[in-house]
């Protein structure tokens, strides 16, 4: 990779290379989704490159120190966004071959369609946890057009019903390169960022033929592998669970399964876009799914859980939830969440605001409280039962002994173990977290998949 530093400097030459010009659709598209990610600063070079090149002939030679002039802005600097918009696929830069000739050629793609952003696996992942659900739903929808009405029948004529040909003499099909659209074709990786190799050794011996690794699902996979911070270990754990032995690989089902194996290992957690450079945010801190729900109208968030079609008691619980307790919208979220995947799917009413009572009571104020209510709740559920199971083993049961031949000499290691097994109890109880929990994994899981 060049270095900016050595080569860069206010006299340097560059050219621009934009065949063709910004509509209005494409900026939206800028301002909606790539904005958030590559911050303003960013987005104002990719603009200024694309409008500045109106008013010069195409091609034109000109010095790096009119971005300095335009933007104030010291060259380390612009090289900084510069690799912004290089890394999310906006902008190609080349550099002379030429003896003595500093010349950059900065090569202008237009944005990814609304279409293939929000499919890309990386782009939508990023933006989604940078605005959080809420702006993400909002974004998304105004970049949706409706489809065409149903049960119609497409009755355009052919050229040849209306036209017909004339002569060709002194006709050659032109050569010349023409103005054209060209579209980025997302994040800037290649196939050799991920070792395929390894990959392949690992899945000798399953059902996953290397017949399914098709260019697109090794591009998907190197992607993913970014995203998740997947080794080939890890990939082949997402494919076993994303391939089939006749429809080969799942490409949405693949990018299921890595997000839900990232999860399982960071809680609800999702990554984060940065720069290499940038150090790693607190994992206590920053935005997490759970904070997210903070932000969250709870009759929004109950018409995410039914799909926009709430019935009237949903409503009703909700709004009496809002208006009965002093609840704040992150614990309701939390609470809707919660019941329904306790009660498979039925938000029951009583239970409900049962449950928001005893919150209120105990002076839960936010989502992050709420969890860990939860997961208190299930610890000492769990402590019970295993009480229970003590209390009422075989061993102990009036009239029933164990015969010594089925034990065998592992009495006296039983009797350790028990003893072991209460001293840390009584030394300490181990905090359970998100990761040790997959039930409530499992939950967090269903509703970040009705988003």
């Amino acid at each position: 990779m060049m270095n900016f530093n050595d080569r860069l400097k206010p006299n340097t030459e560059f050219i621009i290379y934009r065949p063709t010009r910004l509509c209005t659709h494409h900026l939206d598209v800028i301002n909606e989704l790539y904005l958030p990610l590559i911050n303003a600063e960013a987005s104002m070079v990719y603009i200024y490159m694309n409008e500045s090149a109106s008013h010069y002939e195409p091609l034109a030679v000109r010095f790096h120190r009119e971005i300095m002039d335009e933007f104030g802005m010291a060259l380390s600097k612009f090289s900084g966004e510069l690799e912004k918009l290089e890394a999310i696929g906006l902008i190609r830069t080349f550099v002379s071959n030429e003896d003595h000739d500093d010349l950059f050629i900065y090569e202008v793609l237009l944005p990814l369609s609304p279409e293939a952003f929000f499919k890309d696996p990386m782009l939508s992942l990023y933006l989604y946890n940078t605005v959080g659900p809420d702006a993400y739903r909002k974004k998304k929808e105004r970049l949706i057009y409706p489809a065409m009405p149903e049960n119609i029948s497409e009755v355009t004529r052919k050229f040849t019903e209306v036209f017909t040909s004339g002569s060709a003499e002194g006709f050659s099909v032109p050569q010349e390169s023409f103005r054209k659209e060209n579209h980025s074709f997302g994040p800037n990786m290649d196939l050799d960022d991920f070792d395929f190799d390894v990959l392949y050794t690992h899945l000798k011996g399953t059902k996953i033929d290397r017949a399914f690794f098709t260019k697109e699902v090794r591009m998907l996979i190197v992607k993913l592998s970014a995203l998740f911070s997947l080794n080939a270990y890890d990939v082949k754990q997402i494919l076993l669970s994303s391939t089939t032995q006749y429809a080969g690989i799942d490409k949405e089902q693949l990018k299921y399964e890595a997000r839900r194996y990232y999860q399982k290992e960071n809680g609800s957690r999702l990554p984060k876009l940065r720069k290499g450079d940038e150090p790693p945010e607190n994992e206590g801190g920053g935005s997490s799914y759970i904070d997210s729900l903070e932000n969250i109208n709870p009759l929004d968030r109950l018409n995410d859980i039914r799909g926009f079609s709430p019935s009237e008691q949903d409503l009703k619980l909700v709004t009496d939830i809002i208006a009965k307790t002093a609840l704040p919208n992150g614990v309701i979220n939390l609470l809707l969440e919660y019941v329904y995947q306790q009660k498979q799917g039925d938000l029951n009413y009583p239970y409900t605001m049962k449950i928001a009572k005893d919150w209120e009571q105990k002076g839960i104020m936010s989502a992050k409280d709420a969890y860990q209510s939860i997961m208190d709740f299930r610890q000492q559920k769990k402590n019970a039962s295993q009480r229970a199971a003590q209390k009422y083993s075989y061993r102990e049961r009036q009239g029933e002994r164990r015969p010594s031949w089925m034990s065998g000499g592992q009495q006296k290691e039983n009797r350790k173990h028990k003893t072991d097994s209460k001293e840390k109890t009584e030394d300490q109880t181990p905090q359970k977290t998100a990761k040790d929990d997959p039930e409530l994994q499992k939950m967090i899981e269903e509703f970040r998949k009705s988003r």
